[in-house]
């Protein structure tokens, strides 16, 4: 009994401080270097590429292009990144911190805009309020039987509120999730200090959200660099529609090679940003009993605010899939049309749902497998060049997906010429762009388990891999589950990177409903773009139910 107390504090210290300390393991170590290698490989090239495309090539775009394009990107996501923080911020609070009526199911209503693609939404919107020929004016022309002028959705302010009110998910998720987990203890302290419930929140509760309102207008703003059928379908002119342009239709790979150059400097400077916007504050919890704060009446304020729910549920979920519904039972009428549109064969609907959930699910297998050796080394050899190989792997938050098939479009034609014209380049692409989030996820999961646990499993003569595989990897698959459907969720809405690799006669979802958008026949872009939706809302469900069961844990 001595001897076990005399050993316990001081051996399971110095256990514990072992862990930090010993050596990297050269096969995990060359893993994570080649998939680093595998990731950066684009960026890197991207980068030779630009720097080499020849001073008139810089000079030429320098004169014409480069500031009109640098003040677009920028101003609209400037407008889009503060929009989505206003209403996402305003909704996460609403749901989780008042007593709004029915707040649950309003938690699952304000999260599954995140399953409709930007372009589909901005698609409806555009048949619903063009001024000529739009649904509205022309609904109420005849009504008041005279031509009624609607806003119209083209252009600068048509673009930043599409964009806002299909990707304020990003933030009300994130905003929830820090409101469900802040003690109630800060809002008392605040309170007993003299502060109101509205000081409390904008002195207390709204700084400690920083490290989540961060992350969420981080990927808002690198979503509106990479964004490409939004802002063409809106006419508005970004530096990912003029690198598709330069691709696709002038066939001019120097100009598209600086123009990625410089988008790929403003990625990195929105990341060192974010970076430095976090600096190094942390909080923290420091009661052990913790109690969520009681939810504040919002009295007469309660018909304005479902009001305002309301209106972004019925404008960014229920209108987009009305229309489309009754768009696809408008060219169900048609039973010619009917026929060929729904028919088993690779050029039916059913045909472009199986390639668009292969695709993805095959490019979520692999981020998951290729993000095991980053993660596991940054979780349990936390040294800086772990951690340097872990933030060298996020780097496709900064690689817009068109920027991303330009590079493998230089790289494959040079070295893997027989992948260019196989469905694999298109999963190359997927697994490059989103890679940061399967690391992510997978470094989560990892950091979830003790690694005294696996050291135990050593100790009774397991090596290391199957210690792993044993021990670890049943008790991290939830956490790898959930980074698969994140892949899977945003590969299934790429489609620049998927318009300029796609072999012939490989069509997704996404590029069916952009090319017969683009030709303004919608009733047959709606069937593709349901089914779109659709699978986009399986692996959201999975992740918002396993949000969910956390939260009630």
């Amino acid at each position: 009994m001595d001897s076990a107390a005399q050993l316990s504090a001081p051996s399971r210290w110095r256990f514990y401080s072992n862990i930090g300390k010993r050596p990297m393991p050269l096969p995990l170590l060359l893993a994570a270097l080649a998939v680093a290698a595998f990731i950066a490989t684009p960026l890197v090239y991207i980068a030779y590429r630009g720097a080499a495309g020849g001073a008139d090539v810089w000079l030429r775009l320098a004169q014409t292009r480069l500031a009109g394009l640098m003040f677009n990107t920028l101003s609209l996501a400037v407008a889009v990144t503060g929009g989505t923080l206003v209403i996402g911020v305003t909704l996460a609070w609403l749901v989780e911190r008042t007593d709004l009526p029915g707040r649950t199911l309003w938690r699952w209503l304000l999260a599954m805009p995140l399953s409709i693609p930007a372009f589909i939404g901005a698609m409806v919107h555009v048949a619903l309020w063009r001024p000529r020929g739009g649904m509205v004016p022309q609904l109420l022309s005849g009504w008041l039987g005279y031509p009624v002028d609607t806003p119209s959705p083209f252009g600068f302010i048509g673009a930043a509120a599409m964009l806002t009110l299909f990707m304020y998910p990003y933030v009300f998720l994130l905003s929830a999730a820090a409101f469900r987990t802040l003690h109630a203890s800060l809002e008392e302290a605040a309170r007993s200090l003299g502060r109101g419930p509205w000081g409390a929140l904008w002195h207390v509760i709204l700084p400690a959200l920083k490290p989540g309102l961060g992350a969420g207008a981080l990927l808002v703003a690198l979503d509106i660099l990479a964004e490409y059928g939004t802002v063409v379908l809106l006419r508005y002119q970004t530096f990912s529609s003029a690198i598709f342009l330069q691709l696709s239709g002038r066939y001019d790979r120097s100009a598209a090679a600086v123009l990625s150059a410089v988008l790929i400097v403003l990625g990195g400077a929105l990341l060192w940003g974010e970076v430095k916007f976090q600096g190094q504050a942390r909080f923290y919890q420091m009661t052990g009993s913790w109690r969520p704060a009681p939810p504040t009446p919002l009295g007469r304020w309660t018909p304005l605010a479902l009001a305002l729910v309301l209106l972004v549920v019925g404008m960014s979920l229920v209108v987009p899939v009305v229309v489309l519904v009754g768009w696809t039972l408008q060219g169900w009428l048609d039973t010619s049309y009917a026929a060929s549109v729904w028919r088993f064969s690779a050029q039916g609907v059913w045909g472009y749902a199986f390639n668009s959930v292969w695709s993805a699910g095959l490019a979520a297998v692999l981020a998951v497998a290729l993000s095991l050796p980053v993660a596991y080394l940054s979780a349990r050899y936390p040294r800086r060049t772990s951690q340097a190989l872990a933030r060298l792997c996020q780097v496709g938050y900064a690689l817009p997906g068109v920027v991303i098939a330009l590079s493998l479009i230089l790289l494959v034609n040079r070295a893997l010429p027989f992948l260019y014209t196989t469905p694999l380049i298109v999963v190359l692409a997927y697994v490059l762009r989103h890679m940061p989030q399967a690391v992510r996820s997978s470094e989560a999961a990892l950091a979830q388990v003790a690694p005294t646990m696996e050291e135990a499993a050593r100790s009774l003569g397991r090596p290391p891999l199957r210690a792993f595989v044993n021990v670890t990897l049943p008790l991290i698959l939830p956490g790898l589950f959930a980074g698969g459907a994140l892949v899977f969720l945003t590969s299934l809405k790429e489609l620049p990177a998927t318009l300029l690799l796609r072999p012939a006669g490989f069509d997704t979802l996404s590029v069916r409903v952009w090319i017969t958008a683009s030709e303004g026949v919608y009733t047959q872009a709606a069937p593709a773009a349901l089914l779109l939706i659709l699978c986009a809302a399986a692996p959201l469900y999975f992740l918002l139910k396993r949000e969910m069961r956390k939260r009630d844990a």
